[in-house]
């Protein structure tokens, strides 16, 4: 037992430290998966295809369509100047001078109607722009502007979202992404309200200290501006009905993974109709930008969790399981506890959520729990410890926007690991008093 507990506590260790230096994720995962095998003496060649090749590619047969779509409706809407569109209409009718808000909506709007969490920076970064030039808002707030809803509430916690994170333990638990949803609703109200107050605040500070917006990127400071001036609004945003609407009308009747894959379908195809006008010049290069952001997702989150399955590998491990199984203690803290550490340990919302599903998923199914709770409860612990400054949202948000990963994460720390966190109490609390 002790030199199992050894091996995965190096394991991690080395993983933390070569994803710091900035190694990929895949072949950081791979070395610390081999470090793990060899201190904790299992099987060299059946820890590699067993627990880390077997592993991903369960994850990458069970999830592929729906990152890969997920992605390409991104691009589309990034590209179509759709997203633009969404925007400038609600600076339109809300106000320049509510240019926060007016980002929180979007990016609650886009995130929510399906565009992974990492992948909303690509799509929204040309809005921003527009929209922090105007307010002359410093551009390092970026990040924790879109990340603090979609790395958050839509990641999450609001019920129905077709996030990623939000579907696999419905593969276990037979429940539906809805699952939760007062708890989700109430929490996801909180997270918005206290990340919209704070980030005004940090806009207030930035002012009396002398920041003001500059441009760090010119070339992409007025991109896509010109498809969307002529778009209608609601033509911009009905994809996003429409799939939005799709999956409710699916939810009891396919599978939680087939459900988001029609309606994502159905929303891509749509909104290529909607908006070849825009896309015909560059059609092509929209598919492979949208192709290779789906692929890096999804290798790199597989990556994540194929570790984890390198880790449940030794007869050590089910002792591990038999010893919780067997406690008197709360199971719901427990998988809390647990996703909130691998996901901390991982980088990776989804990675942390993977590792408790390989784990535990299987043994807690049987169990006589309430598994809407626990759904929602284990979701929403694997956003908080997700967002560290090593996983992909923040690095890539601030990469995206040009800004240093140092004057962005105290920001993004605040909207996407304090809040949260909060909300996850909350949600316990919620539930601990009947609240689900």
């Amino acid at each position: 037992m002790a030199l199992y507990i050894t091996s995965i506590i190096v394991a991690i260790v080395l993983l933390v430290f070569l994803i710091f230096k900035g190694v990929n994720m895949i072949p950081a995962s791979l070395i610390a998966s081999l470090a793990a095998i060899l201190i904790g003496g299992v099987d060299l060649w059946k820890g590699l295809s067993q627990g880390y090749g077997v592993t991903m590619g369960n994850y990458v047969k069970d999830f592929f369509l729906i990152f890969f779509l997920s992605a390409l409706f991104g691009a589309v809407m990034s590209d179509s100047g759709a997203a633009s569109k969404i925007a400038s209409t609600l600076v339109n009718k809300i106000g320049e001078n509510s240019v926060i808000l007016v980002l929180l909506v979007v990016t609650l709007i886009l995130s929510y109607g399906g565009i992974m969490t990492y992948l909303v920076a690509f799509t929204l970064y040309p809005i921003a722009v527009i929209l922090f030039k105007e307010a002359d808002i410093p551009i390092k707030l970026f990040p924790a502007t879109i990340l603090g809803i979609a790395a958050t509430i839509c990641m999450t916690t609001l019920p129905g979202s077709p996030q990623i994170q939000n579907i696999m333990p419905t593969q276990y638990f037979h429940t539906n992404i809805y699952a939760g949803a007062t708890i989700g609703i109430i929490c996801g109200i909180y997270v918005f309200c206290a990340n919209y107050l704070y980030l005004k605040y940090a806009k207030r500070k930035c002012a009396q200290k002398g920041e003001h917006y500059v441009n760090l990127d010119p070339e992409n400071s007025g991109k896509n501006k010109q498809n969307s001036q002529n778009m209608n609004f609601w033509l911009a945003v009905l994809p996003i009905i429409v799939m939005l609407a799709l999956i409710f009308i699916l939810k009891n009747k396919f599978a939680a993974n087939f459900s988001v894959v029609i309606a994502m379908f159905t929303a891509n195809v749509l909104a290529f109709i909607l908006f070849y006008k825009q896309l015909h010049d560059h059609i092509g290069e929209t598919l492979e930008t949208g192709t290779n952001n789906g692929i890096n997702a999804l290798m790199t989150t597989s990556a994540v969790v194929a570790f984890g399955g390198v880790a449940t590998m030794s007869p050590q491990f089910a002792n591990i399981v038999k010893l919780i199984s067997n406690s008197h203690s709360n199971v719901y803290l427990i998988s809390m506890l647990v996703v909130s550490i691998a996901s901390g340990i991982s980088g990776s919302a989804s990675g942390g959520i993977g590792i408790w599903l390989n784990s535990f998923g299987t043994h807690l199914s049987t169990m006589n729990l309430n598994f809407e709770a626990l759904h929602r409860l284990a979701v929403m612990s694997s956003g908080w410890t997700g967002c560290s400054p090593f996983s992909s949202g923040p690095v890539v948000a601030s990469s995206v926007a040009h800004v240093k990963l140092k004057d962005s994460y105290p920001y993004v720390f605040v909207t996407c690991v304090v809040n949260p966190f909060i909300a996850m109490i909350i949600g316990y609390l919620l539930f601990s008093v009947g609240i689900v």
